[in-house]
C-alpha cells in the first residue's frame, strides 16, 4: 500500500487498525478479570488538583510525552546523546540498588547480575535482528531476484507470473486476467510474521515438552542459541551469494532471504519471550517495573546502534537509484558476514558463560519456586502464585 498508493496511506491504515486493537482491548476488559488494575483505586481516583485526579492526570501527562516525542525522535543525534544518558543512569542505579539495598542477599543480587546479563544479550540480538527494516530492506530492493516463479505458466487457465517473464511468452498485462508472483521489498518484511505464526506453537510446545523432562535449557544457553542463529541468517546469505547463486543482474534468490528471516524468526523465539518471562522472575520484586523498562530501552539502544550498522552497510545512490548493483552487493555482503561473525561468537560465548553463570537463577524456573506478588493486581493477597502455601511478602 505504502509502495503503491503513498507512504502516508501505508502508515495510516496501520494507525488505524492500532486504533481498532484499542477498541477491542477496551471492550474485552472484563475478561482480564481485574488483571493489570491498579493495587489501590481509591489512591488513583482521589482529587489532586480540582477536577484532576492522579489518573487523569497520567493519561494527560502520557498524551504531553507522545507529543514531545514527536519532536524528538527525529532528532537523532539526540536521542542518541538520551540514550547514553539513559544507560549511564540505569546502570548507576541498579549498581547501587545491589550494593546498597540488596547487600549480602546472595540469590537476590544473583538474580539481578543474571537479569543484566540477559538484558545485555537482548541488545546484541535486536542490534542485528533489526536490520530487518533497513539494511535488509534495502538489500533485497537491490540485490534480490523477488520473483516467486522462475518462469510464466498457466493456473487453471490464469497466467501467471512476473511482467517480464509473462511479456516474454508474449502474455499482456495491461488486459485480461493474470497473477503477479512478484512481490515488493516491503512485502518480504511480512516473513518475520509468517514465521512466527508457524514456528511460535511448535517451540511453545518444546519448551513444555523439554520442562516436564528437566531437560529445558537455562534461559542464557537459549539467549546463545539465538543470538548464533540471527548470526547464521546473515552468513547463509553470503555464503550462498559467494557459492555462485548470483545472476547476471547482481541478484541473490529469495529463497536466501527468507532462509534469513527463519533462522531470525526461530532466534527470536528462542530469547524474546524467555527474556520477558525470566526478567519479570529474576528482578527483585520493588524494581520489577524498572527493569522491565531496562529490558525494553535495550530494544531502544538496539535500534539505535542498528541504525549506524545500517548506514555502515549503504552504498552510492543518485536519485535513490543505485548505479552500480556489483558494488552494492558486495558492500552488503561484507557487512552481512562481518555481523554475521560477530553474532555467532557473542552467541557462542553466552553459550559458554552459561555452564558458569546458570546457576545464578537460584532455582527460580523451578516449578515450586516461581515468587508472585503479595498482592494481586486487584489489591488481595495471593501469597505465592505457584505455591500459595507460601508468602512472598516483604
Amino acid at each position: 500500500l505504502g509502495q503503491n498508493f503513498g507512504w502516508g496511506w501505508g502508515f495510516g491504515l496501520a494507525g488505524i487498525g492500532m486504533a481498532l486493537g484499542l477498541v477491542v482491548f477496551w471492550l474485552g476488559k472484563p475478561l482480564l478479570q481485574g488483571k493489570g488494575e491498579s493495587p489501590n483505586p481509591q489512591l488513583i481516583k482521589a482529587p489532586v488538583a480540582g477536577f484532576l485526579n492522579r489518573e487523569l492526570i497520567i493519561y494527560l501527562l502520557a498524551f504531553v510525552g507522545v507529543a514531545a516525542l514527536y519532536f524528538i525522535v527525529p532528532n537523532h543525534g539526540f536521542v542518541g546523546w538520551m540514550l547514553i544518558a539513559s544507560i549511564i543512569a540505569s546502570l548507576s542505579f541498579i549498581t547501587w540498588f545491589i550494593v546498597f539495598k540488596i547487600g549480602s542477599d546472595k540469590v537476590a543480587r544473583e538474580r539481578m547480575l543474571l537479569a543484566m546479563v540477559l538484558i545485555f544479550g537482548s541488545a546484541v540480538f535486536f542490534t542485528l535482528f533489526e536490520q530487518a527494516g533497513s539494511s535488509l530492506n534495502l538489500f533485497a530492493d537491490r540485490n534480490v531476484d523477488l520473483s516467486l516463479t522462475a518462469t510464466a505458466g498457466t493456473l487453471f487457465g490464469i497466467p501467471y507470473g512476473t511482467p517480464a517473464q509473462l511479456a516474454a511468452v508474449g502474455v499482456s498485462t495491461t488486459s485480461g486476467l493474470w497473477i503477479d508472483t512478484s512481490i515488493t521489498a516491503a512485502q518480504t518484511q511480512s516473513f518475520n510474521a509468517g514465521f512466527i505464526l508457524m514456528f511460535a506453537p511448535v517451540f511453545a510446545a518444546l519448551w513444555a515438552f523439554l520442562g516436564k523432562r528437566r531437560m529445558d535449557p537455562n534461559p542464557v544457553m537459549k539467549f546463545g542459541l539465538g543470538i548464533i542463529q540471527v548470526g547464521l541468517g546473515f552468513l547463509i546469505v553470503v555464503w550462498g551469494a559467494n557459492s555462485g547463486m548470483v545472476d547476471d543482474a547482481f541478484r541473490t534468490p529469495l529463497v536466501l532471504l527468507g532462509l534469513l528471516y527463519m533462522l531470525h524468526t526461530t532466534g527470536e523465539l528462542f530469547l524474546s519471550p524467555v527474556g520477558l518471562s525470566e526478567i519479570t522472575k529474576l528482578s527483585v520484586p520493588s524494581i520489577v517495573s524498572f527493569m522491565m523498562a531496562v529490558w525494553f530501552m535495550a530494544s531502544s539502544i538496539a535500534h539505535f546502534v542498528g541504525g549506524i550498522i545500517a548506514g555502515m552497510a549503504g552504498t552510492e545512490t543518485v536519485g535513490g537509484q543505485v548505479t552500480n548493483p556489483e558494488a552494492a552487493l558486495q558492500t552488503s555482503l561484507d557487512s552481512f558476514n562481518t555481523i554475521g561473525l560477530w553474532g555467532v561468537g557473542i552467541g557462542v560465548f553466552f553459550i559458554l558463560i552459561s555452564f558458569f553463570i546458570s546457576k545464578w537463577s537460584n532455582g527460580v524456573n523451578e516449578p515450586g519456586n516461581h515468587s508472585g506478588p503479595s498482592l494481586t493486581d486487584a489489591g488481595r493477597e495471593d501469597g505465592n502464585v505457584a505455591n500459595p502455601s507460601a508468602t512472598t511478602t516483604g
